[in-house]
């Protein structure tokens, strides 16, 4: 199993209540342990306060928001940027841009993808994000390394790697597994910018 497909379940596993550890795709002690937790509770949430009964639903906020919605995003990096850091690193200079240059309490994405196909946590899912103004309640956004100079008219190909490809659509299912998605839109369909440089409905017709 990949270890953008184990992030998924770890974020999922997490979301219903349990502790799987960091979400970093390794199937450690932790991870088992609440996955083993699970199975015992039937498949049910820890919580059965965080989600309606008989129903996959992730909640933003003190308000309880219903996440509906996913928006993707670019970083508007050069390909080679911060090449020889590791992603990690690369996640930690893009929160310090939000905290320290926008002033934000936090990164404002929930996951982000590296060139290689990694995947990362930002803010945790129930957490409201900052990635669009005025459109971040009942929002998660993803983040894409990479889209210096795109224009939301290019295709994904032009500016993010097949490992991109094939992990942004994992990250997508992930979700959809864990809350009722109705909406995948890209940043350029609220705001007057490229971002994430490409039309994401376009690409969603596309061939896995």
């Amino acid at each position: 199993m990949s270890k953008a497909a184990i992030s998924m379940i770890q974020s999922g596993l997490r979301d219903l209540g349990f502790a799987p550890g960091p979400t970093d795709g390794l199937y450690g002690a932790k991870t088992r342990a609440a996955a083993l937790a699970w199975l015992d509770a039937g498949g049910a949430q820890a919580d059965a306060s965080l989600m309606p009964m008989g129903s996959a639903m992730i909640y933003q906020g003190s308000q309880k928001y219903p996440v509906h919605e996913i928006v993707v995003h670019c970083s508007a990096t050069r390909p080679d940027w911060m090449k020889s850091a590791s992603f990690a690193e690369q996640v930690a200079e893009i929160r310090r841009w939000h905290v320290q240059d926008r002033g934000w309490n936090d990164i404002g994405y929930h996951w982000l993808i590296s060139r290689s196909g990694q995947v990362l946590m930002g803010r945790p899912e129930n957490v409201i994000g900052a990635g669009v103004a005025g459109h971040n309640s009942g929002v998660i956004h993803v983040c894409l390394l990479g889209g210096a100079g795109s224009a939301e008219t290019d295709h994904f190909s032009d500016h993010f790697t097949s490992s991109q490809n094939i992990t942004l659509r994992q990250v997508l299912d992930g979700i959809g597994m864990r809350t009722q998605i109705r909406r995948i839109s890209g940043h350029n369909e609220y705001a007057a910018k490229a971002c994430p440089g490409f039309t994401v409905s376009q690409w969603l017709k596309e061939a896995h």
